[in-house]
């Protein structure tokens, strides 16, 4: 049992580990050459974020059995990687809560109090009172992008300040949101009542960019940007911009979208940029927090075998079993899916599975199913362990339906989704090996590959749809690679699934919402 620890994780848990048997060395300022030459002699590894636990490392970690990551991210460790070699990876969530909290809170106030420039100021011998008047913040509205546990734990201080707090997270319950003193509201109604807008939600793609020119359009003249959560959810050149021209008066970051951040970033030379060198969760309790929690789940790991904190523990074994692995990516690709064509607030989600191979997976194919779903809709980092909970904690009932068999395909999973009112459904099957396709949505029959960028849409069967649609992405350069056509029954309306190469921007989904005869349209990115 022998454990290598890097990135200065604290030294109680190296004593907490050591006490329990295992074989500790503790290598702080590791290179990524070193860790490749050494790392085949160990079966766990502990790391903080300056490791980059990738692939290739993974490849030359032979013995490996387990990832530790001290603190909730795991962006640095490359879970895909793992889960194929059959490694559990492991974080603690929620160590580093109430220190991640009080830093954005930090960076709020001294931004709006200008509070760096002016100790800089001073410090350089220059008394400027009135080049330092700042604003209060009781009475404004502070904007929450994501109520997972920090975005939480900000909203409750910055009321202490007498800060009316608004929020967007589609997985929050308007009741649970009520019961904190949070307004929910849509994302452009954060943008544009907000006079300070936070992130606190995770990176994928549906966040990223998310503050952007487009958005900037949308806020008041003189809003306050803080980014404590993930680096490319701000576009940085577009914020340089929008404080360049007065858009934005102030922003405070402590993430980039590479780092370290180059020198050369617009933003640094920018006097209203406050800057931290990503240090949110970086106290000595937190630090003591993490890694007390890691040494401790891993420990319960080898006395009883429970995986506290585990990441991809569900996916480990069966990633190893032929087949599966396709129909658990077909999952989360129909969740995803599901989640980006409707707005729907899930209140009722039914994974339906046919066929007998997939029977015993059923669990974690709604597990993927689920997790394919909030990772495009939650606030916070998903995995095959936390997304039951996760969605019970926000009020999600979850049921999991098996059939012997289907009429028409021998495996087939279904996602539905409901509300009370109206009920959306997707179903996929895989054809051979690794050939994964949509084959259903709603009462359509309707064949295409979930990959790359997808415009769906319903309309009125009548013709010349299609054509003013594709005369449209002829305006907008958008090549068209595959069309997949459907109609019901009736033969009153039809669905179309075009896939196109790049990307489609607003303004181009609202010109495809306008043509005539069409009732619904929306683009997804998988």
């Amino acid at each position: 049992m022998k454990v290598l620890i890097t990135d200065g994780v604290d030294r109680q848990c190296a004593e907490i580990l050591e006490r329990n048997g295992f074989d500790v060395t503790e290598k702080p300022k590791i290179s990524k050459e070193e860790l490749k030459e050494i790392i085949g002699e160990f079966d766990k590894l502990i790391v903080r974020s300056a490791t980059k636990v990738t692939s290739e490392i993974i490849e030359c970690g032979k013995n490996l059995k387990l990832i530790g990551r001290a603190g909730a991210g795991v962006d640095n460790i490359d879970i895909e990687a793992a889960t194929r070699h059959g490694i559990i990876v492991m974080n603690t969530p929620g160590g580093n809560t109430v220190s991640a909290a009080e830093h954005a809170c930090g960076m709020l106030m001294a931004a709006a109090r200008m509070i760096p420039q002016a100790t800089a100021e001073l410090k350089a011998g220059l008394w400027n009172k009135k080049k330092f008047t700042g604003i209060e913040l009781e009475g404004k509205t502070i904007s929450i992008i994501g109520l997972g546990k920090i975005g939480r734990e900000v909203a409750s201080r910055m009321q202490a300040f007498g800060m009316k707090t608004i929020a967007y997270d589609p997985m929050i319950p308007d009741e649970y949101a009520a019961h904190l003193n949070i307004e929910l509201l849509p994302l452009h109604e954060n943008f544009s009542r907000a006079d300070v807008i936070t992130i606190h939600s995770s990176l994928n793609e549906s966040t990223r960019n998310l503050i952007s020119n487009e958005t900037f359009a949308l806020m008041k003249e003189g809003v306050i940007i803080i980014n404590c959560a993930r680096g490319g959810i701000v576009n940085e050149e577009d914020l340089a911009d929008a404080i360049t021209s007065g858009k934005v008066a102030a922003a405070a970051l402590d993430v980039f979208e590479s780092e370290p951040v180059n020198p050369d970033n617009p933003l640094l030379k920018l006097e209203r940029v406050i800057v931290t060198p990503h240090i949110a969760a970086s106290t000595n309790e937190a630090q003591q927090k993490v890694a007390v929690q890691i040494a401790e789940q891993i420990v319960e790991w080898k006395q009883k075998g429970k995986l506290e904190g585990a990441v991809n523990a569900s996916a480990v074994e069966l990633a190893q079993a032929p087949g599966v692995a396709s129909y658990l990516m077909l999952a989360e690709k129909l969740g995803s899916t599901l989640a980006q064509i409707t707005p729907l607030e899930a209140h009722t989600m039914t994974i339906r599975t046919s066929g007998e191979y997939l029977q015993k997976y059923s669990e974690v194919i709604a597990a993927a199913a689920l997790k394919g779903f909030l990772d495009v809709r939650q606030s916070s980092d998903t995995n095959y362990i936390n997304v039951f909970t996760m969605a019970a904690e926000m009020g999600i009932t979850l049921e999991q339906k098996f059939e012997k068999e289907n009429p028409d395909y021998t495996n087939l999973i279904r996602v539905e989704l409901e509300n009370g009112t109206k009920k959306r459904m997707i179903g996929g099957t895989v054809f051979g090996d690794k050939a994964i396709r949509i084959v259903m949505i709603d009462q359509f029959l309707v064949e295409f590959k979930p990959e790359g960028t997808i415009i769906i849409y319903n309309n009125i069967d009548k013709p010349g749809v299609i054509a003013n649609v594709t005369q449209h992405l002829l305006q907008h350069n958008l090549n068209v690679a595959y069309v997949a056509l459907s109609r019901d029954e009736e033969k009153l309306l039809a669905m179309t699934a075009i896939v196109v190469d790049g990307n489609v921007e607003t303004t181009l989904l609202n010109e495809i919402k306008q043509v005539d005869g069409v009732s619904e349209a929306a683009v997804v990115s998988i």
